[in-house]
C-alpha cells in the first residue's frame, strides 16, 4: 500500500556540524529560554485532551515537577535544574532540555540539532518524512533558527515509562539526525532497522 513512499534513508547529505557546534547550540537555546520559556502565562489546556487515557495509569497525585525531577534523575545522573527552572540531561551525548509550566499542565523536552539556516531541501525533506512514519511521540522542529528534536505532553497524565520513552525517544531522534532520522521506536509505512536507544 505504501510502495511508492519516499526512500530517503543514506540519500541525505549529512549536515557540516563544524561550523555551530552542539555545545553553542545548546548555549544558544538555553539564552533564548531564560528568557522565554519559563515567563509563560497560557491558560490550562481545556480542550479536553489532557482526560484522554493513558497507555499506563498516570501517578495518583499526577506528575509533578519534583516526581518528574526524580524520574530523571534515575535516567541520567547528570540531570540538574538551572536557576531558571530549566532542567538539562545528557544521554547518549545528546543534551536535552526539560521545560515545565505547571499553571498550564505542560511539559516539553528538547534536543537542539543544527542551525535551521544550515538545512538543504534534502535534509528539509528527511525530517518532513520523519515526522510522519519514524519519529512516532518525538518530532523534528524548528524554534528561534534552531532545529531541535522534541516532545510535547501534559504534565500530570505522564506515567513514568511515558517520560523514559520520551528522553530515549527526543536523545534518538537528535543523534540520527542525518542518517536515519528515526526515533528508535515504532514506525509507519517504511522497514526501518531500530536505532533505539537503551537508557
Amino acid at each position: 500500500m505504501l510502495d511508492n513512499q519516499i526512500k530517503f534513508e543514506g540519500n541525505c547529505e549529512k549536515s557540516n556540524m563544524s561550523r555551530v557546534t552542539p555545545k553553542t547550540l545548546f548555549a544558544l537555546l538555553l539564552i533564548i529560554i531564560s528568557g522565554t520559556a519559563l515567563s509563560q502565562n497560557e491558560s490550562p489546556d481545556t480542550n479536553g485532551d489532557t482526560d484522554q487515557p493513558t497507555e499506563q495509569q498516570p501517578l495518583a497525585e499526577g506528575m509533578t515537577k519534583t516526581t518528574l525531577i526524580q524520574t530523571l534523575r534515575q535516567i541520567s545522573d547528570t540531570t540538574e535544574e538551572l536557576p531558571n527552572g530549566v532542567i538539562t540531561l545528557t544521554v547518549n551525548d545528546a543534551q536535552l532540555l526539560v521545560m515545565v509550566a505547571e499553571p498550564a499542565n505542560r511539559m516539553r523536552v528538547v534536543s537542539p540539532v543544527i542551525q535551521a539556516a544550515e538545512l538543504t531541501q534534502e535534509q528539509m525533506a528527511a525530517i518532513l518524512v520523519s515526522n510522519y512514519h519514524l519519529a512516532l511521540d518525538a518530532r523534528y522542529a524548528v524554534g528561534e533558527g534552531i532545529l531541535y528534536s522534541a516532545y510535547i505532553h501534559p504534565l500530570k497524565e505522564l506515567t513514568t515509562a511515558q517520560v523514559e520513552s520520551a528522553i530515549r525517544q527526543v536523545a534518538t531522534l537528535r543523534n540520527t539526525f542525518g542518517t536515519s532520522y528515526t526515533s528508535g521506536e515504532l514506525s509507519f509505512g517504511i522497514q526501518q532497522e531500530s536505532e533505539r536507544i537503551d537508557i
